[in-house]
């Protein structure tokens, strides 16, 4: 009866959600009781959606495979680990995890307080989450039975069998799915008719929250691709990766402009924007992995009828907030700010924001362009990296050069002759390192010079934060020095790897970077999960050991799929990346690549110190 319980707690969250959406109605605001209903409505719900999780965890670790998806996705042998964290590995589960994160969301808003505003977004939470339930109860049931059951399961997708699917998955929820929040807010000020600097207050936090969860689920996710795909690299452009990228760079781009409202009292329509835009790319998001129209690794269904569902949620949920929008935001209430000039901290963060809008749009079209071409002309194309490099990238550049500038650029109207005064330091700095790098580098690899010269511009202009006082600018400084280690990681990997891949036997040796490599043995063994050929390189530089790295070739029992797992010499300057593969028909020889990645983890700690200074931010707020 487990399976049935954990059915019956879903309708009971789905019949919660639509009566505290019914809230929305005029005549059911004029209640008195209203507040205390939706208080104990979102407690309801998230408690039901709670128990659900946990029963459908509990099935998973008892191995009952009358459950489909338990069938589907597990198995006997799978380590108790991946039988918790796989219960999100596969498109129900996730889906029962997205509206998990939901109502939880709702709770915390619910608990925060029930004036005017927030009971308005505490019901366009509950109809947000009443959507996604009714999707999971019509076409994403996690609780279906098949009689009979097997006597085994067919075992988790192996790629997903790593430690990062425990946390990255719930990082990304916790990000995009938050961002249904500050959408909420944003619905219920344009239908409350008023904007003002509180709003800005209420929503900071929960934008910091989802910002910060979204950036480091994004960085565990490119860590997690680099580790278990054996590619020996960070980021593909992958569709599913820019579905996660998408609401980042809008993400971004609304955090700035609610520090300007919140400041200010500026920028109010913009912010309306921005929640409705950004939360419409984590919607679209869900549509590109659910729908079937993507082949990734990372997708989870292939079933037209939930991508039919998800696209028509779409068009009402985010449809009906920018209609909404279009009608009321010329008449929302607003503070009267000082009007904002171009050369002033308001004016660069609207430019920002252009840019960031626009490189969003590059990453939509990119992605949506070979669905649509498909689907128009049944012609298959691909857009690969050469697009998005050359096209997004550049336009990136542009609010980075202005990230740099904006600790000498004040509020409300800029001196520019002074401004060039303070800015002088942080040029001489950048210039500095760019001509000392062109000369190192004999003028070679242009790209990946002026890449490392943005980020010591970033950590040049981050200093003059240090100086407005350590407590107020923490949160800004290691925001800002996060991304200049970000862009570090991703010149040094991308302009200066190196690889070397080759067929090779016991004793053979290769050279790379500088490093000697020698195949030293082979073996075999098998797990209860997989069998295992580990290969042994012995690593020296200059006759010097430097160290040992020992890939695996891992065949899985149940599904029969192979999987590559990376042996990994880190350091702050570089990765010496090793991978096996399949042996030759003799088996005398192995397929082996090896990669050398400088600045590469620069990339995660930049992530890491983004996501600190998200959580500065939050606790400054909170003391």
């Amino acid at each position: 009866m487990t399976a049935e319980f954990g059915l019956f707690f879903l309708i009971i969250a789905f019949l919660t959600a639509l009566l505290q959406a019914s809230f929305l109605l005029p005549v059911a605001r004029v209640k008195v009781a209203v507040a205390p209903m939706l208080v104990a409505g979102a407690w309801l719900q998230a408690l039901c959606i709670t128990m659900a999780l946990a029963l459908l965890v509990t099935l998973r670790l008892d191995s009952d495979f009358s459950v489909s998806v338990v069938a589907a996705n597990s198995n006997l042998a799978l380590p108790t680990l991946y039988k918790i964290a796989g219960t999100w590995g596969n498109h129900e589960g996730s889906m029962l995890l997205w509206v998990w994160v939901l109502a939880v969301y709702g709770a915390c808003l619910a608990f925060s307080g029930q004036d005017r505003l927030k009971q308005l977004a505490s019901a366009v939470q509950a109809a947000i989450c009443a959507g996604f339930l009714l999707f999971v109860l019509a076409t994403s049931n996690p609780f279906a039975r098949q009689f009979p059951p097997p006597e085994d399961g067919d075992a988790l997708n192996p790629i997903l069998q790593d430690m990062a699917l425990s946390i990255h998955p719930p990082l990304l929820y916790l990000g995009y799915v938050g961002f249904s929040l500050v959408f909420s807010l944003a619905v219920a000020a344009l239908i409350e008719g008023k904007m003002t600097r509180q709003w800005a207050v209420v929503a900071h936090p929960w934008i910091l929250a989802s910002w910060s969860s979204l950036t480091l689920g994004i960085g565990l996710g490119s860590w997690w691709a680099y580790r278990v795909l054996g590619w020996g690299g960070f980021w593909f452009w992958d569709p599913v990766e820019n579905a996660s990228l998408m609401p980042w760079l809008c993400g971004t781009a609304l955090l700035h402009s609610n520090i300007v409202l919140k400041k200010r009292g500026a920028l109010h329509q913009w912010v309306l924007l921005l929640a409705i835009v950004t939360f419409a790319m984590s919607l679209l998001g869900t549509f590109l992995v659910r729908s079937g129209l993507l082949t990734s690794v990372h997708s989870f269904a292939a079933d037209p009828a939930r991508g039919f569902f998800i696209l028509v949620y779409i068009m009402l949920s985010v449809g009906g907030a920018l209609l909404l929008y279009a009608l009321r935001a010329g008449d929302v209430v607003a503070e009267t700010p000082a009007p904002v000039a171009p050369v002033s901290r308001e004016g660069m963060v609207v430019i920002n924001n252009l840019f960031l809008l626009t490189a969003c749009a590059t990453v939509m079209l990119g992605t949506l362009y070979p669905m649509v071409m498909e689907w128009w002309r049944n012609d298959r194309i691909t857009v690969g990296a050469p697009y998005f490099n050359t096209v997004f990238l550049p336009l990136l550049a542009v609010p980075l050069v202005l990230t740099g500038m904006a600790g000498f650029v004040p509020w409300v109207k800029a001196d520019v002759r002074r401004v060039g005064r303070g800015l002088r330091p942080a040029v001489m700095a950048a210039g500095s390192a760019v001509l000392v790098m062109l000369y190192v580098t004999h003028a070679q690899a242009v790209a990946g010079v002026l890449g490392l010269g943005l980020s010591v511009w970033l950590v040049a202009g981050s200093v003059e934060w240090v100086r407005k006082g350590w407590r107020q600018s923490l949160p800004v400084f290691l925001g800002h020095i996060g991304a200049a280690l970000v862009i570090a990681g991703v010149t040094g990997a991308s302009v200066w790897k190196e690889e070397v891949e080759k067929g090779i036997s016991v004793g053979d040796s290769l050279d790379i970077a500088g490093y000697h490599l020698v195949y030293e043995r082979q073996s075999l063994h098998d797990t209860e999960n997989y069998q295992v050929k580990e290969g042994r390189f012995r690593v020296t530089r200059g006759g010097v050991f430097v160290t040992v790295l020992k890939p695996e070739y891992r065949m899985y029992h149940i599904r029969k799929t192979a999987t590559s797992t990376a042996s990994i010499h880190s350091t702050l300057g570089y990765d010496l990346y090793a991978v096996i593969g399949e042996s030759s028909a003799d088996g005398s020889r192995t397929a082996a690549r090896i990669y050398y990645n400088p600045l590469v983890n620069l990339m995660w700690l930049g992530c890491v110190t983004m996501m600190a200074g998200g959580v500065a931010a939050w606790v400054r707020r909170r003391a």
